[in-house]
């Protein structure tokens, strides 16, 4: 029996040798495929990441995008109820606008003036911007430009300076 051991295996000696050699380079390839594909999916992990930055800033941009539009509808509908309002109180504003009776004069320097002083006399913005028929950012442009012209300039009383 041991002359048939010895002769199967000297004819099969050559075939698992080359079965192992044919699995080694099977295996190298898979690997060499399995490296391939971890570089690739690396490389689209970083694109993700970008891909993934430039979505967050395109969201943050809609949200700011949403947020100032809302404040555009919300400032529209209380300038629309604020006229609505001014409307049904026409008639005291008729009442008010002829008791006080406004300067045409289209001289820039006395609507400054007036502007300045309506703003000590304590009035609003908005009151201030119907009566001179400007916009309330003007309005507001206005009384800060007073504000650094007092800052600016000494105050006078009569030709004496203090």
């Amino acid at each position: 029996m041991n002359r048939w051991i010895e002769l199967v295996m000297t004819h099969m000696l050559p075939w698992p040798i080359g079965v192992l050699v044919g699995a080694s380079a099977l295996s190298l390839v898979i690997g060499l495929i399995g490296l391939w594909s971890l570089w690739r999916v690396r490389r689209l992990l970083t694109v993700v990441t970008v891909v993934h930055d430039r979505v967050n800033t395109l969201a943050n941009s809609v949200a700011l995008l949403t947020d100032t539009t809302e404040s555009c509808f919300r400032a529209i509908s209380m300038q629309m109820q604020f006229l609505q309002s001014a409307s049904s109180r026409g008639a005291t504003r008729r009442s008010i606008a002829n008791a006080e009776p406004p300067d045409t004069t289209s001289d820039p320097k006395a609507k400054q003036r007036r502007v300045v002083g309506a703003a000590r006399r304590g009035d609003g913005l908005a009151a201030i911007a119907a009566r001179e028929d400007l916009a309330e950012t003007e309005v507001a442009l206005r009384l800060h430009v007073g504000r650094e012209q007092q800052a600016v300039e000494p105050k006078r009383y009569g030709s004496l300076l203090s």
